[in-house]
């Protein structure tokens, strides 16, 4: 990969007044009087580009009266594109999470829609009172309760499933290099 420069500014010829430049650099490359006026008090005018363009620009800044010259910019696109590829391996991640959530929900849903209404009743209704006699009377094993069983037993496997997805994120995150999938 070549090395990328800017050019920057470093003084006004010794015949040439800071106005006359300002006109002359706004009118030559159609920019704004102010924009030229920043170039001037070192900010950049150009985008960063290869030597062969920046040392145009120097010639033709030479031309109008400036004296500028080639500053080295670092490239920091292959930082920046690892921590993309880092962002999409995290948003990856993050979207299987969330559809693996999505399928267990509708997966629970199902399972609710199979279950006797008579079961959802009962479940949806207040829960009893401590004072009641009654609630000793149903400490008795109903069938009733053993078919609660297997919808817990599935909340459990789902819970656990959905624990071993978020631990397996928080490592990619952590560790990305035990991921890599290249």
């Amino acid at each position: 990969m070549s090395q990328r420069y800017r050019v920057a500014f470093v003084e006004l010829d010794s015949t040439t007044s800071a106005e006359e430049v300002v006109t002359h650099l706004s009118a030559k490359l159609k920019i704004s009087e102010q924009k030229a006026q920043s170039f001037l008090a070192n900010k950049p005018l150009f985008a960063v580009a290869d030597k062969t363009k920046c040392l145009k620009q120097v010639k033709l800044l030479a031309s109008l009266g400036i004296q500028a010259k080639l500053v080295p910019v670092e490239d920091n696109s292959s930082q920046s594109l690892a921590q993309q590829q880092k962002d999409e391996r995290v948003f990856e991640a993050l979207d299987y999470i969330t559809s693996s959530l999505i399928r267990i929900e509708e997966r629970l849903e199902e399972l609710e829609q199979r279950l006797p209404e008579q079961a959802i009743e009962q479940q949806q209704q207040a829960s009893p009172q401590w004072q009641d006699d009654e609630l000793f009377d149903e400490l008795e094993l109903d069938i009733e309760t053993s078919k609660k069983l297997p919808t817990r037993k599935l909340q459990y496997l789902l819970a656990t499933v959905l624990i071993v997805l978020l631990t397996v994120l928080a490592l990619a995150i952590v560790y990305p290099q035990w991921f890599n999938l290249n």
